[in-house]
C-alpha cells in the first residue's frame, strides 16, 4: 500500500504527518480510596513484597486463618476478611516474617527415568533433578505438585516426550498454577518464542521459579512412566506428590527490625491505598512503624485499643503510644470497642474483636459513591446512626460514665458503644476524633483528615504529571487544575465559605508561581481551604413561656 506521507521529511518534496497530539486528557480519580494497606501475620502470602487480596482471593492468598487463642496475631486475618466483605475493594498486605523464615525447593526426580517419580523438598535448588519448583507465595500448609507428558507417537510407537505440564495446587486440591513447556532449553513455539518450561513460567508469573536439572535424552518423560499418556481406562496419568511443606515461618517473635522492614516494603509498593489498618495489633513497635508509614505516605492510620480494657487503661494505652506527638497526628485515629461478638469469619469463639478495620471498610464503601464531579461524600464521617456495627450477638462489656466519656474524648479516643436513636438502638462509632492535640480546630475531625488527604493526593499526583514541562505551561496547568478541583469540592459540600478576613468570604484560595529565589526550575503551590465540620455536640434548650 502506498502512503501519501512520511513521518520525517528531509530536504525532499513531500508531506510529513506528525504523530497525533492529545490535549484531551482530563485528570481522573482512581479507586485507591477504597483500598487499605496492612502489615500482618498470615499463613500464606509472599514475604518479599506486598500483594493484593480481594474478597474472592482472600482465602487462596492468605489461608483459612487460625484461632486467636493460639496467637493474638491471628486477629488481623479476621479484620481483613470482614473488611473485604463490608465495603473494602482490596487490601494491600505485607506479611510479617522473621529472619529465620526460609523457602525450600520442591524437586521431582526420575530414578531410573522409566520408573516411579519421586518428589522431595530441599533447602537449596536441587541438582540432577527433572523439575525443581520454588513457590514464593509461602504456604505454611504446603503445596501439591502434579506432572505429566502427553502421549507422543512416531510411526505408531510411543516415544519419550520432553513437553510436560506442571500443576501446583494447595493442600486442599485448589489449582494455583498450570504451565506447559519443554524440558529442552532450545525449544521454540510457533511464534519463535522460547517454550522452555522455566521461561514459560517466568513469562506468566513471578510467584513461581522453575528449573530443569537434566539435559539431552534424560530431559523427557518416558512412555513407561506413571506421568505419561493415559491409563487403560483412557484417563490422563499424572505423577502426584503428597503435601510438600516448602516454607518455614521461623517463629513469630518479631523484632523492631522486622516491623521496620515490613513498613519500608509497604511504603515502596507499586500498589496504592488510602488507609492503613493496624489489624488489631497491640505491639508498640508495629504501631510506631505504622505511624511512621502514615507520616511518610500522608495516609490515615486507624488502630484499635483492646476492648477488654477499662477507660482508664485505654487512655494509658494511647498515652504510651504518644501518637499526638507526630507532626501528622491528625492522620491517627484510635477506636475503643468494649464489645464482645461472634467472630464474623466463624473461626474463633465469641470475643473482643477490633473495629478500626471495619471503620475503614465502611469508609471504602462510602467512597465508591461519587457524584457527577467525581467527589465521594467524605464530608459524611463514618460514625453515628448510619454506620452500625454489623456483627452477631454483640454484648457491651463496659458502660462508661459521662466523666469517663469526657476523659476518652480528651485523650482523642473514639468509643464504640450502644446508643439509642429514632427507631431503636444500635452499636455505633460514637465519636470521630483524630489524635491531633487540639481543642478547637478542624484538625481534630476525621472527616477533615479524609477530605484534606484526598485533596493533597490529587494535587501532588497532578504535580507529578506536569514535571519537566516549561515553567509557564506548568503554572497555567496547575492554576486551571486547582480552580476546577476546589470548585468541585465546594459544590460537593467539602468546602464552605470562610470567615477569615483574608479569604474574603470564599471557601478556597490558591497561589501558583515560580519560586522567587529559583524561578528557573522551582514552582511554589499554596492553597487555603475551609472544610465543612462535623456536628459532635448539640445543646438543646426548652423555654416555657406564658
Amino acid at each position: 500500500m502506498s502512503t501519501a506521507f512520511v513521518r520525517q521529511l528531509g530536504a525532499e518534496s513531500g508531506v510529513q504527518l506528525n504523530p497525533l497530539v492529545d490535549n484531551s486528557e482530563i485528570p481522573t480519580s482512581s479507586n485507591d480510596d477504597q483500598i487499605f494497606g496492612i502489615v500482618m501475620r498470615a499463613t500464606r502470602g509472599r514475604i518479599d513484597k506486598p500483594f493484593k487480596v480481594d474478597r474472592s482471593t482472600v482465602f487462596k492468598k492468605l489461608g483459612k486463618g487460625e484461632q486467636i487463642r493460639t496467637s493474638a496475631l491471628n486477629e488481623a486475618w479476621v479484620h481483613v476478611v470482614e473488611a473485604l466483605n463490608n465495603g473494602a475493594y482490596e487490601a494491600v498486605v505485607q506479611r510479617l516474617t522473621t529472619p529465620a523464615a526460609a523457602i525450600s525447593w520442591a524437586g521431582l526426580t526420575v530414578t531410573p527415568v522409566t520408573f516411579a517419580n519421586a518428589f522431595a523438598v530441599t533447602p537449596t535448588e536441587p541438582t540432577g533433578h527433572l523439575i525443581g519448583v520454588k513457590h514464593l507465595e509461602c504456604y505454611n500448609d504446603g503445596i501439591v505438585l502434579e506432572v505429566r507428558a502427553d502421549e507422543k507417537k512416531v510411526g505408531g510407537v510411543a516415544i519419550a516426550n520432553n513437553v510436560v505440564t506442571l500443576r501446583i495446587r494447595d493442600k486442599d486440591g485448589v489449582l494455583l498454577y498450570e504451565f506447559t513447556g519443554s524440558l529442552d532449553p532450545a525449544a521454540r513455539d510457533d511464534y519463535g518464542n522460547s517454550s522452555y518450561l522455566p521461561d514459560v513460567v517466568l513469562s506468566l508469573t513471578d510467584a513461581v521459579e522453575v528449573s530443569v536439572g537434566v539435559t539431552g535424552a534424560s530431559a523427557a518423560i518416558e512412555p513407561t512412566s506413571m506421568a505419561y499418556g493415559y491409563d487403560a481406562n483412557g484417563k490422563e496419568q499424572w505423577a502426584k506428590s503428597g503435601t510438600l511443606v516448602c516454607f518455614t515461618e521461623g517463629g513469630m517473635g518479631y523484632a523492631t527490625a522486622d516491623y521496620m522492614a515490613a513498613r519500608v516494603l509497604l511504603q515502596n509498593t507499586v500498589f496504592n491505598y488510602a488507609y492503613i489498618s493496624s489489624g488489631g495489633t497491640q505491639a508498640p513497635g508495629l504501631l510506631a512503624q505504622l505511624a511512621q508509614l502514615a507520616f511518610d505516605t500522608n495516609r490515615q492510620l486507624r488502630f484499635d485499643i483492646p476492648g477488654n480494657l477499662n477507660p482508664e487503661a485505654a487512655i494509658t494505652f494511647v498515652e504510651q503510644l504518644n501518637m499526638g506527638a507526630s507532626p501528622t497526628a491528625h492522620l491517627m485515629h484510635a477506636f475503643w470497642a468494649p464489645l464482645k461478638s461472634d467472630d464474623p469469619t466463624g473461626v474463633n469463639a465469641k470475643g473482643h474483636f477490633g473495629v478500626a478495620t471495619l471503620n475503614i471498610a465502611y469508609a471504602c464503601g462510602r467512597n465508591a459513591q461519587t457524584n457527577a464531579k467525581g467527589f465521594a461524600p467524605k464530608n459524611y464521617v463514618v460514625a453515628g446512626r448510619q454506620w452500625p456495627i454489623q456483627r452477631v450477638r454483640v454484648t457491651q462489656t463496659y458502660s462508661p460514665t459521662g466523666q469517663e466519656l469526657n476523659a476518652l474524648a480528651k485523650a482523642k479516643i473514639n468509643p464504640v458503644l450502644f446508643e439509642v436513636y429514632t427507631g431503636g438502638g444500635r452499636y455505633v462509632f460514637r465519636d470521630s476524633l483524630t489524635s491531633a492535640l487540639v481543642e478547637s480546630s478542624l484538625k481534630k475531625l476525621i472527616s477533615v483528615a479524609d477530605m484534606s488527604t484526598s485533596i493533597d493526593d490529587a494535587v501532588t499526583r497532578f504535580s507529578k504529571d506536569i514535571l519537566q514541562l516549561p515553567m509557564q505551561i506548568s503554572v497555567k496547568r496547575m492554576n486551571d487544575f486547582l480552580g476546577e478541583l476546589f470548585a468541585g469540592a465546594e459544590a460537593s459540600g467539602w468546602l464552605v465559605p470562610s470567615n477569615d478576613p483574608s479569604m474574603a468570604g470564599k471557601a478556597f484560595k490558591y497561589d501558583v508561581r515560580p519560586n522567587e529565589v529559583r524561578p528557573y526550575d522551582r514552582m511554589d503551590v499554596s492553597y487555603w481551604l475551609r472544610y465543612d465540620g462535623t456536628v459532635r455536640q448539640i445543646f438543646v434548650t426548652q423555654t416555657l413561656t406564658r
